[in-house]
């Protein structure tokens, strides 16, 4: 009988502690994960969608600009877009991320390319847009 109470306890014990992880998202470093990243980002493009693009944004980029602004200065026709690469240049830090799209501008569809920086800010991939293009002279800061 205490054989048994103690086989139920230790099979509750397990079970508690595998769902009390179960809220971990696994692989979130990895290259499956930036890839669902880079195509939210570029599906938000797709849709014009520039509020959830700047969500993708990395932290210091989005405490530089506010939201207002950055949606307002957007004016890119995104068609359709693929991925052709990603690197990781540090894993679990770093990675770059080459998409190949289409963007119409002014009735002219032009096969462009774009490379991307992204890192890992707390568990989530995020786009890393440079300083350079923070302080644009016409970017209105806060």
């Amino acid at each position: 009988m205490k054989a048994q109470v103690l086989k139920s306890l230790v099979c509750l014990y397990l079970l508690l502690m595998v769902v009390s992880c179960a809220h971990f998202p696994a692989g979130l470093t990895g290259e499956d994960s930036l890839r669902k990243q880079v195509r939210l980002a570029w599906d938000a493009k797709v849709r014009n969608d520039w509020g959830a693009l700047y969500d993708v944004c990395a932290t210091a980029f989005r405490n530089e600009f506010p939201r207002d602004n950055f949606v307002r200065r957007c004016n890119l026709q995104v068609e359709e877009f693929s991925i052709k690469e990603i690197e990781m240049v540090k894993p679990g830090e770093k990675a770059l991320a080459t998409i190949n799209y289409k963007a119409n501008q002014m009735g002219f569809v032009f096969d462009m390319t774009a490379e991307e920086e992204w890192i890992l800010e707390e568990g989530i991939w995020r786009l890393n847009l440079s300083p350079s293009i923070m302080r644009l002279p016409f970017m209105d800061q806060k």
